[in-house]
């Protein structure tokens, strides 16, 4: 197929410049994986060759390329690759299902502590059981993993959480994306700083559809449809302590 010459693109195949191809065509080699991301292109309006995923022009059909990746044959049915698909990373589930699990383990460790110390709760601050709970989390939650391939706030809403063989992840991978995402994601629970990665958080996943950890790390969240009593039932916990001011 030939391009016009504003539209012709040639890059870089088994040491040797290949082209021209037009765009639609450059984009879908990289989506298909018969190209890179780390593929050198040229176009007349470059200065120089470049990395396909240095440009901003080719980010869709890289993400494209990674989720065709992270999603084996054995994801490939209808309903999970509808799953898989789900626009825009859907942040607000994520988030929910999180705040879900870290309420039930919280009260749970509030309810554990209260049995042998009971002053401690009552002494010590909403905020820093918050942050001792969050804490304790990052190596609780590798283990539901490891062992039942899930959470209970993820199983709820609905959420799968896979490694890039479509197993459940091992303790050690788990526990990698525990802390990124307690770190990057959530800044340890501190004021002001959990703010920040939670905006930073939120744009990864809506311009990319996945978070930098999940990227690095080689893993994939696949997305189901939730009815809006599943989701107002896991609203009500968090927001009930966050309205007691356990969050604050």
């Amino acid at each position: 197929m030939k391009s016009n010459e504003g539209n012709a693109w040639f890059f870089i195949k088994d040491s040797q410049q290949q082209g021209p191809v037009c765009l639609f065509e450059l984009k879908k080699l990289i989506e298909q994986r018969v190209l890179s991301s780390d593929t050198y292109v040229w176009n007349k309006s470059m200065d120089c060759w470049q990395m396909a995923k240095s440009l901003d022009l080719f980010s869709d059909c890289i993400f494209e390329s990674n989720r065709i990746l992270l999603l084996p044959d054995k994801f490939k049915t209808i309903v999970e690759y509808e799953e898989a698909t789900y626009p825009n990373g859907r942040p607000y589930v994520r988030y929910l299902a999180r705040f879900f699990d870290l309420s039930l383990f919280s009260i749970f460790m509030i309810a554990l502590v209260s049995i042998f110390s009971p002053t401690f709760i009552a002494e010590t601050s909403n905020l820093y059981v918050f942050i001792l709970s969050l804490f304790l989390w990052i190596f609780i939650e590798p283990v539901f993993l490891a062992i039942f391939g899930n959470t209970f706030g993820r199983a709820f809403l609905n959420t799968k959480i896979k490694s890039v063989t479509g197993e459940k992840l091992n303790f050690i991978t788990a526990l990698k994306r525990s802390f990124f995402v307690s770190f990057l994601g959530m800044g340890f629970g501190i004021p002001i700083l959990n703010i920040i990665c939670f905006f930073f958080s939120y744009r990864d996943l809506k311009s990319s559809g996945m978070s930098t950890w999940d990227h690095k790390i080689g893993i994939v969240i696949l997305y189901g449809n939730i009815s809006l009593s599943r989701f107002c039932i896991a609203s009500i916990l968090p927001i009930g302590m966050l309205a007691a001011g356990f969050y604050i």
